[in-house]
Order: structure tokens, then sequence, then C-alpha cells
């Protein structure tokens, strides 16, 4: 292969930029920092270079003495001649411009004395047997090239070949004259200098132990300093290099990314064929079953995708390190005071998934704890993303103006949003939990809806303000007034299994608040089991109902009391939406359509429900009906009185509707992929 030297020189000029801009450092990414290189000194190391080639010449790769001083670039002259030909000064692979500067730096006089020790030190060096030079016996040493043979050669002492005035071995007559021409080098950043790396190394990997050994004995004999740093290794030829330049370490480097991505791609592939094998086999088994077999295959894939979803027990053993670290770091930040730090949402109520984020409450001696000061800590333990923003979702649970922050743990890749004492929140999770202990359906069944919504924008990042905490009472009343129930009612008094006295709830008061209810959840299990509806069916009736079946304009969603009841405040001036529209219910259509839908079994309506299963054509969309001034109530079970999804109002509401009903029609009709797609709403 031909040799470009001219390349290669300008590469090794780049690899010098690099090692004298290790010696300042970038602040805050802003390039504050310089270096300012005479040219006398620059030409003194391709000096170095060139004399460096003709001692080694059968040790390095790519001779390049005779185009430095063809090219002059041993002189002050040849070498602003060569960089104005740059655009930038540079040229190729440094990743910031340098300055040629014509003006008297304050250390030209200085540079001359140290430039003329070099030399002194130079000329009487005397190496032992690992030196490079001595004036003792010779050497033999030979390079692995793919040739059985080796060369030797007689070390001499050394002299400057080469002046920087480009006379060869004439005496060097410097004076500070060229120190009025210099160039300035800006110092990196982190991501500049893993830019250069990863450039240089998809450089011909013939330059590589050249520019790694240049780099070493430059720094050790030339530059009297250690540049970029990094560890030295040696070579079988008798020389040594900086590792980080060496062939070896970066085709090791290149290989491990290649490598990488070459899993990367084989596991996306092997990815993507499980998954079109999965929509085959699910093809399949749609085309040969009939109606009564569309429910069973819409349950299993819930539960495959809960399964999924459902973080393992070593994650969430990760997460409540990561809460007993959080909880130690703000204690310790402010000064060892009692703080407790728990968890809330999702994961409080053990609902979370691997999408989820950690929500937390701190609590304890927080009266001078401020979201700004919170953050401080956070960005003190160098957790990342630290911000501060209101939280959506608590101004819906009260009327004051709530902060959260929010940060990344770099550890365990988890979004976090951090309150300021909460404890209604707390309590909040716990009664949800409690409900999910209950029931075993109900996990599988909130995460299809929680992916149907998210889909279809109906949440609280997108079209729709509307939260997991809506969507999760939603499905608890749902369930409550389930026929046989499905869930109890955790906030009323409940009987004794004989019926004579009542369990006692015993009370619990918090900030003025009753937040009583049962926490005896094993006294619960099995409440469910003589409803015998599967999590498909649960998802596909949830749909129907809040799709065709529920009053919006009228009613309320409260699971304290378990029903859908009459809204108190209501002076009721208008008819009923549910009167208005014609949904479907469980009986056959008593229309003359003969492609009515098949009604799946044990889909029960409510009692105060009148709608059939119907055909998908025969479903109104409510279209007469005015969404204006509409609101939705879902109420909290502690604040009796707060609606927590005031925001959904007018047409946000129509979305909602009929967001529900297409997911009803898509999952009736058995299609899977539309049901759980993304909507055009």
């Amino acid at each position: 292969m031909k040799i470009n030297r001219r390349h290669f020189v300008g590469i090794l000029y780049d690899c010098i930029l690099f090692e004298y801009a290790s010696l300042v450092q970038d602040s805050h990414g802003q390039h504050s920092q310089q270096y300012t290189l005479s040219l006398d000194d620059l030409a003194d190391s391709f000096a170095f270079v060139a004399d460096f080639y003709k001692h080694h010449r059968s040790l390095m790769d790519i001779p390049c003495d005779q185009f430095i001083t063809r090219n002059q670039l041993h002189t002050v002259a040849g070498l602003i001649d060569y960089i104005e030909e740059m655009d930038r000064g540079v040229f190729e692979i440094f990743p910031l411009p340098v300055e040629l500067r014509e003006d008297a730096p304050s250390f030209a006089s200085s540079s001359s004395v140290r430039r003329e020790r070099r030399r002194q030190e130079r000329s009487g060096y005397q190496m032992g047997t690992s030196g490079l030079l001595s004036n003792g016996p010779s050497i033999s040493a030979s390079r692995g090239k793919g040739m059985n043979t080796s060369s030797t050669f007689q070390t001499q002492p050394w002299t400057d070949m080469y002046s920087h005035r480009g006379h060869a071995l004439h005496p060097d007559t410097d004076t500070d004259l060229d120190d009025e021409y210099s160039i300035v080098i800006p110092g990196l950043s982190k991501t500049d200098i893993q830019s250069f790396l990863w450039e240089y190394a998809y450089m011909p990997e013939d330059y590589h132990d050249d520019i790694a050994t240049l780099i070493r004995y430059l720094r050790r004999d030339e530059w009297l300093m250690n540049g970029s740093k990094g560890p030295i290794i040696s070579f079988n030829w008798s020389l040594e290099g900086v590792q980080k330049f060496s062939r070896e370490y970066n085709q090791n480097k290149i290989h491990k990314v290649q490598q990488r991505e070459q899993e990367e791609v084989k596991r996306q592939r092997e990815l993507t064929q499980k998954q079109q094998e999965e929509w085959n086999r699910q093809q399949e088994l749609i085309r040969e079953q009939e109606a009564q077999q569309r429910t069973k295959i819409t349950d299993t894939f819930i539960w495959k995708m809960h399964e999924s979803m459902s973080i393992l027990p070593k994650a969430s053993k990760e997460i409540d390190n990561l809460i007993k670290t959080l909880e130690s770091e703000i204690g310790e930040f402010f000064d060892f005071c009692f703080v407790t730090l728990s968890a809330m949402g999702s994961f409080a109520a053990e609902l979370h998934t691997n999408q989820s984020d950690l929500d937390l409450s701190l609590g304890g001696n927080v009266k001078h704890i401020t979201p700004s000061s919170l953050a401080d800590a956070l960005q003190h333990y160098l957790y990342e993303n630290v911000s501060i923003s209101n939280n959506p979702f608590q101004q819906s649970l009260s009327s004051t103006l709530t902060s959260r922050v929010s940060f990344v743990d770099p550890k365990t890749a988890i979004t976090c949003h951090l309150t300021l004492n909460d404890p209604l929140a707390i309590h909040r999770s716990k009664l949800i939990k409690t409900y999910n202990l209950i029931e075993p359906r109900f996990g599988p069944v909130l995460v299809a809806l929680k992916h149907l919504v998210v889909h279809r924008h109906i949440d609280t990042y997108h079209f729709i303000p509307f939260s997991t905490y809506a969507l999760e009472l939603m499905l608890i009343t749902f369930l409550q007034t389930e026929n046989p129930p499905i869930l109890p009612k955790l906030q009323q008094p409940t009987p004794h299994e004989d019926g004579d006295e009542e369990r006692p709830l015993k009370e619990l008061i918090v900030q003025g608040i009753d937040c009583s209810f049962d926490r005896d959840w094993a006294y619960y299990q099995g409440f469910g089991n003589r409803n015998t509806k599967t999590v498909a069916e649960l998802v596909l009736d949830f749909c129907r109902f809040f799709g065709y079946v529920f009053d919006y304009e009228s009613k309320e969603v409260n699971a304290r009391i378990g029903a859908f009841r009459w809204r108190p405040d209501l002076t009721r001036t208008h008819t009923s939406l549910a009167m208005t529209s014609s949904g479907p219910t469980a009986g056959p259509s008593t229309g003359s359509s003969t492609s009515t839908a098949t009604a799946i079994p044990g889909f029960l309506s409510r009692s105060n429900s009148s709608s059939s299963v119907t055909t998908q054509g025969s479903m109104s969309r409510l279209e007469s009906v005015s969404y204006a001034g509409l609101v939705f109530h879902v109420m909290d079970p502690f604040m009796v009185s707060l609606n927590i999804t005031a925001p959904c109002q007018g047409e946000r509401v129509r979305m909602m509707k009929e967001c529900f009903q297409e997911a009803y029609e898509a999952l009736n009709e058995g299609d899977i992929n539309l049901a759980f797609a993304h909507s055009s709403h």
C-alpha cells in the first residue's frame, strides 16, 4: 500500500496539538483556557521527529524525515506556510480551531532558555540498556512486519541534525526573533477528548505505532512533560509507546464497538423474528377459532404484557437501596436532620413496571428545606437532570401550587420525582396497594388499561390531563360495582361473615382528613372469586361502560362509597348523556342487521344500564350532544369534595369517551393490534 506521508504528518501534527491542549483544562465547556505554543518549539518537535527517524528507520513504519526537511517543517517559516494552508489551523482530527498569532508572547525569552537546556541535556544524554540512545555498544532490534529479518543499528550521541532554521548539521543560532510567532491551542472538554481519540482510532493502522512511539519520546526527551498522560507500553522491537496511540489498543477498541453493534443487530433481528412469529401465531389462532375464543386470546395477551412489564426482584431491591441511600444523603446534606423518604404512586402500590417513574415524598424535619435547596443536594451527590417543576397531578389534588424536584439516578437510570411532605399521597398509595393485594386480576387489568389510554393520549402528559391515579380509582369503583362484586368497600363498615357485627375501622386522621380504611387485605382474600370474568372480559367491559354507559354529565366515580352516584351538587337541567346514546349491553341486538356480533359470555351490565351488544356500525358516538361546560368527576377517596379530574372538561371528555369506544370495538372484534395501537385522536 502506498504511504501518504503528508497525511501521516498531518495526523502527527494534530496529535501534538492534542498533547499541548491537555496541559490546560476546559472550563465548563467554554474553552476559556488556552495554551500558547511558540512555532520555534513546534519546529524543534518536528526536528526531533526527523532525527528520531534517521536513528531508527528500520524500526518505524512510515519514515518521514525527508518529508519534514523538504517541506521545512522544522523551521518557523515552513510551519507558517504549513499552518496557513489549513482552514482552521488544524489538519483533520483535532476538534477545535487553533489561532496563528504574530506577536511577542511574554514567555519569549524563557522559551529560548528552555530549548537550550533541552539541547544541552540531549547532547550529553547517556542511557542504560533500557534507554533510547547511548554511547555504549550497539543494540540489535527488529520490528515484526511479516518478514524474518532483523536490522542492526549503532546508537550515537544525540545531535541536532536539523536545527529549527533548516541547516542540517549546522550549529543552532537560535534568537528570540522566532518567538514572535505562536499558535493558540484551546483547552478540550471531555467530549472533545473522546471525539479526538475516536477519530484517531479510525486512522490508518500503520500510523498508530509510529505516533505512539514518537509521542512517547517527544514527551520524555524534547518536551520534558507528560502531555495527555496515559500508560506507557513496551513494543517487541525495543521501543516504547503511549498505549492509547498504539495500533493494538485502537484495534481492540474498534473491535469491541463492532462486536457490540453486531450483537445488538443480532439481538434486534432475533427480537423482530420473535415478534413476527408471535404475530403470525396470533393471526392464525384468530382465523381458526370462533368468536368464543377471542376473549381467551386477548386474555393471554394481557397477562403476557403484564409479565413482560413487571420489574424483577433484583430491580425492586435496587430501588429500595436507592431510597435508603437518597434518604441518608439528604439527611447528611442538611446537617444530619431527621428526614424520612417514602415511596408513593405505583411503586408503593406494587403496580410499578419497567417503564414507571419513581415518586417519592420527603417527610420529617423538612420545615427549612425548599425545592431549590433540595435540588442543590441532589446535584451535590451527582444525580443527573435535576430540575424543579410544578407537579401537574398534585395541582389537581390540592388548591395550592406544589413543586416537585425531578432527577435521574445515574446507577439505575430511573427517573424520580420528589415532593416535600405529602403524607396524603402516601396513604392514597397504601389504599391502592391494599386493593391490588386483595384481587390478583387488578394489576393485569390496570396495565392493559394504562396501555390503552397512553397510546390514545388520555394521560397526564398528552392531550387530556388524566393521571394513573384517576384510572386506578375508576377501576376500583368498577370492580366494586360488578355483579357479584370483585373488590370490597374498604372505607365502609363491613359485616363479619356471620353478619351480626361490623368490622371496626381503625381511625386515622392525617392533616385533619379522615384516611381510615380496612388495611387487613388478607381478610378479603378470595373476595371476588364468585365473579369468574377473565382479565380480557374485565378490560372489555370497562371500555364498554366508560365508552357508552357512564353518565358523564350527571354522575361521579366515587371509590370511597363504591358507587357511580348522582353528583350531590347537581341540579339537572338536561337529559342524561347516557339516555341519549345507543351503546352496547349484554343482550343481543334487536335490530334487523344480519351481521350482529356474538355476545361474549360473562359480560354483565350495571343495574342502571339498559344497553346492548350490537354491531360496530350501530354504535352511536353521541354526535348530537354538546360537551361545552361538561366536567368529568372522579372523587378523591380521602378529600371527599376533591375532583381529581377537574381539568378534563368539554371536548376532552368527548375525546376520552371516543377513545374507550374505539378500544371496545377493536377488542370486541378480537383485533388486538388495533386495540393496543396508537390512536389518531
